[in-house]
């Protein structure tokens, strides 16, 4: 691409949201080996001789932007070819409101399009022999509420086949920003990178889409880009949603129960005279599309593109019930439909990427694939959008940015998890600087009395049902109770906490003094937590320094941070089971540590069982919180993955350094399961049964891999075998 140009049309001068056509027609001889370097701004989809390609660039940051390489020699043909790209133009900034216009995606403000197609001896590239227009018939806007998700679309049908073309105009050179010398150290926002992470998965799942007459349903909650033909006059709404309940918030009740309310803010609008085919420029996430029609037209679905991360789903499991093997099920789609170009919170709503959320999607994602590429992308994201005083966004790419302290702290856990699942000092390394800067800002907001202080930012830790918000306190939801103080009381032992990661981090790369600087600091906030949060009366961690609210949030972090000795531990769990503050799916994962910690495993049965819940109500996906749920997708609820893999299969890294592998079933509540777990020695396949007052478990790795297993009755075993079959009485 280092001769190409970005293009754009005359009149992109402007930061309006809007759609241009660019195409190019070119003559092929013979047919060979094909591809197509491309990028946009903001976002492009290409489209070879009228068939779909492929969507893109990939998401880049501020700091950088990427071009994307696709192989296109199935779509050519010898004779006359054209290449046609719509290419969305965005604002550059929102300055009125914290939530804009597709948050995820940067940009710059026009339209611009660069392209190199080479096949054989032919190139074509983008300059001012390629047609452009601009798309008027197409009116793009948010729907008010859906914050910066999907824009929804007006559209002519007889508007957009007429629309006219010129010469496109040529904007400035491409420059490569892995491969370009960098003239007088100039940078700039187009400088482009090669994409990090493969092509997404473009798959047609017309089959999974049946239509009744007023409603489109999907089998189950997807991602992408339907097509339709409509014939006739008169004008049509598609109204995307994911599921019936109780419109905006969902409550407790069937998601298929179509006497229930449903949301219907995402709606696109075609108004057609004859025979038009409609796909909406962008991602469409749906359960069901209901169809109002005015006047005299008719529809149908042409097709449906499903849009994934590339990613192989493993089929070789059972988890000893249908329920908890269905739960598997939804809990990998639920992670499925938030990857894409970036881990996302939720694929209908805001499409961003958090770093709390990302942190255990990483996880789960590292048990069923050694693919880390959208793991690492997402940890240099973050890194790249560093504030100089070390804080941290809660989410990036993001236009604007966000900020939740306590999200920062996620991201020294993700490179923590990385190294233990993968042992890639190399990264740990790279991200050291990131980590200090994280946790010297928290260090900035240590007061006098040793505790860290209220910051001004969106103090949020869990959806838990008492933390409401409240306009008259300054109070988002979220936040725990008892904070007006000054300080948050969770925020000590959770940073004592991923201070011992992070010194850990150090240590591995060398910089022990800085380990045990951290370990010092872990150690007074531990002191402190213990000095001023401790209630013996009620037997638990307080989260206030007046010890009137207490939440199992508290008992968590003091539990992982060793802030309670392990005595203490189990009362403090035990004491939090039944009290108001308790954990949401968001939550889950670290709460389900903390138990496991204090030996109170069987104690996560409760929260299992409201994911176990939902298979009740139909939902093909984990929601956003247990009741109340505003996104019906979102992968922190994907903790099954997790449970299943690691806990009931038992397979965990046992030592990173020479690889190997600790096996350790739980067996309670189920009499067999099976299955496969990525990790860092490769694949290993566990089968374990219990039958009469035997347990025998079966296992398969790759050769020469210590795996320590811990059976039930507590014997211990060390096998290197590629196979073995062990047994114990129960």
């Amino acid at each position: 691409m280092k001769d190409c140009k970005w293009i754009t049309h005359k009149s992109s001068t402007d930061t309006a949201m809007c759609l241009y056509y660019f195409k190019k027609s070119f003559s092929l001889e013979a047919v060979s080996e094909a591809t197509v370097e491309i990028s946009a701004q903001a976002r492009y989809k290409l489209f070879i001789n009228g068939k779909f390609v492929c969507v893109g660039p990939c998401k880049g940051t501020r700091e950088k932007t990427y071009f994307d390489t696709v192989s296109v020699g199935d779509y050519l043909r010898v004779g006359e070819n054209e290449i046609f790209v719509e290419v969305l133009q965005l604002p550059a900034t929102d300055v009125e409101s914290l939530w804009g216009t597709i948050d995820g995606v940067v940009r710059v403000g026009s339209a611009l399009l660069v392209l190199e197609l080479r096949c054989g001896d032919v190139c074509v590239k983008t300059d001012t022999s390629w047609l452009v227009s601009r798309v008027n018939a197409i009116g793009l806007k948010t729907s008010g509420d859906t914050n910066s998700a999907s824009p929804i679309e007006y559209v002519d049908a007889n508007g957009v086949m007429g629309t006219p073309f010129e010469c496109a105009v040529e904007r400035c050179g491409v420059s490569n920003g892995e491969e370009d010398h960098y003239w007088w150290g100039g940078t700039n926002r187009l400088f482009l990178h090669e994409r990090p992470i493969p092509m997404l998965d473009f798959k047609d799942k017309s089959d999974i889409i049946s239509f009744d007459g007023e409603f489109y349903e999907a089998k189950y909650l997807t991602f992408g880009f339907p097509r339709f033909k409509l014939k006739g006059k008169g004008k049509v709404t598609l109204r995307f949603f994911e599921c019936f309940d109780s419109g905006n918030w969902k409550t407790y009740r069937d998601r298929t129960d179509r006497t229930l309310p449903y949301y219907d803010k995402m709606a696109d609008t075609i108004e057609v005279d004859g025979e038009f085919s409609y796909e909406p420029f962008y991602f469409r996430c749906f359960r069901f599309i209901k169809v109002d029609i005015e006047g005299d037209v008719s529809i149908e679905l042409e097709r449906f593109i499903e849009v994934n991360y590339p990613m192989t789903v493993r089929t070789d499991y059972d988890f000893g019930t249908e329920i908890d093997n269905k739960l598997w099920e939804i809990s990998v789609r639920t992670l499925q439909r938030c990857m894409h170009e970036t881990y996302e919170d939720c694929p209908f709503y805001e499409q961003l990427q958090y770093c709390m959320d990302s942190s255990t999607q990483m996880l789960f994602n590292y048990q069923l694939t050694d693919d880390d590429r959208l793991a690492r992308k997402c940890m240099d994201d973050f890194a790249h959008a560093q504030l100089a005083d070390g804080l941290m966004p809660s989410r990036t790419p993001s236009t604007p940015d966000q900020h939740i302290p306590s999200f920062q702290l996620y991201f020294i856990f993700m490179v923590y998890s990385h190294y233990i699942r993968f042992g890639d000092k190399a990264l740990v390394r790279k991200h050291l600087r990131a980590i200090d800067g994280v946790v010297e800002w928290f260090r900035q907001h240590i007061g006098d009395d040793g505790l860290v202080a209220q910051s001004k930012y969106w103090n949020f830790i869990d959806w838990s049902r008492p933390w409401v918000y409240d306009q008259k306190r300054g109070c988002e939801g979220g936040v725990p109770l008892g904070v007006y103080e000054g300080v948050i009381g969770i925020y000590n032992p959770m940073l004592a906490y991923f201070l011992k990661c992070a010194a850990k981090l150090n240590a591995v790369c060398g910089r022990r003094d800085v380990a045990r600087e951290y370990e010092a600091l872990a150690k007074t906030l531990i002191a402190n937590t213990n000095k001023y949060f401790w209630d013996s009366k009620r037997g638990m961690y307080a989260d206030d320094v007046n010890h009137i609210y207490f939440s199992q949030h508290m008992q968590t972090w003091c539990v992982l941070s060793g802030t309670a000795t392990p005595a203490r531990a189990k009362k403090i769990m035990t004491n939090s089971l039944n009290i108001e503050a308790k954990s949401t799916f968001a939550f889950a994962y670290f709460y389900f540590r903390a138990l496991e910690a204090a030996g109170m495993y069987d104690k996560t049965r409760e929260m299992m069982d409201s994911y176990r819940a939902l298979l009740k109500l139909n939902c093909t996906t984990i929601p956003e919180t247990p009741t109340e749920s505003r996104s019906e997708c979102h992968a922190w609820g994907a903790l099954a993955i997790y449970e299943f893999s690691a806990t009931v299969l038992g397979v965990r890294t046992y030592d990173v350094a020479e690889k190997s592998i600790s096996i350790k079933p739980y067996i309670e509540g189920r009499d067999s399961a099976r299955g496969t777990v990525s990790t860092i020695a490769g694949d290993v396949f566990v089968s374990w049964k219990k039958e009469a007052d035997t347990f025998t478990i079966h296992i398969k790795s790759n050769d020469n891999v210590r795996k320590i297993v811990h059976l039930p009755n507590d014997e211990l075993y060390e096998v290197t075998d590629n196979e073995a079959t062990l047994c114990c009485e129960l």
